[in-house]
């Protein structure tokens, strides 16, 4: 049986095709799906089966859990923490420091406060 692997590249390898390729290593061994087009910073983690679309912008040190969905757009700054199977979409931005629960949802094109805590299958509107 043959295996394929269909990935696309962005930029997060920072021009270092080392790099690259443990990035590409990293994001088949997890099974996230993270656009070309999404900004991510440096220390997150995405987990498996989380998957962050085009335009989204994860700021330094956040965990996007296990089933997580982040759509277009979206902004997600330094040190939060989006629990698993949370679903946050287009526009929305998540200020520092946030807690995002399990299976929350947020509302497109709203804004959530720094140090926010939202608990486990909340909708925020």
């Amino acid at each position: 049986m043959s295996v394929f692997i269909i990935a696309e590249a962005g930029v997060n390898h920072n021009g270092s095709l080392d790099l690259a390729k443990k990035l590409v290593d990293v994001a088949v061994e997890a099974g996230a799906y993270v656009s070309k087009y999404a900004k991510i910073g440096e220390g997150t983690v995405i987990m498996h089966d989380a998957l962050v679309n085009i335009n989204a912008k994860i700021g330094k040190n956040c965990i996007i859990n296990t089933k997580a969905l982040i759509e277009h757009d979206v902004v997600i700054e330094d040190n939060c923490h989006i629990s698993t199977g949370a679903i946050i979409n287009g526009g929305t931005i998540i200020r520092k420091n946030t807690f995002f629960g399990s299976n929350a949802m947020a509302k497109e094109y709203i804004e959530i406060p720094e140090n926010s805590f939202i608990k486990a299958g909340s909708v925020v509107k």
